[in-house]
């Protein structure tokens, strides 16, 4: 929800995701007819929010991290949205304070140029991509498999996050 309520992901991405399941699958669940065939982001939006209600959060907020490491890497978003979106993500609860600290204190920087004349500038960014490619397995794709990379992610989590905490020099 929160990566077409930001407009990081377009109503059209949504549904050539659904076309994508019903072509691969013999039998789908009704969501992904009725995402396939929205073309209004206020219709999807109510799809998706009906359907999110028994949603894992600890689970989404992970892949949507994921998705806006995929963005990055591909450049389909800003690096100011994605601090903003991590930020976002970052009061979500479920998450370990470890996870919401180091997404919270990007936001401090969000206001870096794009510019990269800079050796901070490109070490921020190179940091914030690292902390986001821990959850690089989360994508739109396989969808299905979120709680099996979840509990493979986080069984060395908080190793990993203790490594970039180290090195973050913010």
């Amino acid at each position: 929800m929160i990566l077409l309520n930001e407009g990081l992901i377009p109503t059209a991405m949504i549904s050539e995701w659904a076309d994508g399941i019903l072509a691969s699958e013999e039998e789908s669940d009704y969501v992904f007819i009725e995402l396939s065939t929205v073309r209004d982001v206020h219709d999807l939006s109510q799809i998706l929010r009906k359907n999110s209600a028994e949603a894992d959060p600890e689970i989404c907020s992970r892949a949507v991290l994921g998705i806006l490491f995929q963005l990055l890497n591909t450049e389909k978003v800003t690096f100011k949205k994605a601090f903003e979106t991590a930020t976002h993500i970052s009061y979500e609860e479920s998450l370990s304070s470890d996870e919401q600290f180091l997404l919270y204190r990007f936001y401090d920087y969000r206001d870096f140029h794009s510019d990269e004349r800079y050796e901070s500038q490109r070490l921020f960014k190179s940091n914030f991509l690292e902390l986001l490619g821990l959850y690089k397995d989360f994508s739109l794709d396989h969808y299905e498999k979120w709680p099996e990379i979840n509990e493979m992610l986080k069984t060395n989590l908080q190793n990993q996050l203790e490594v970039i905490k180290k090195q973050y020099p913010y």
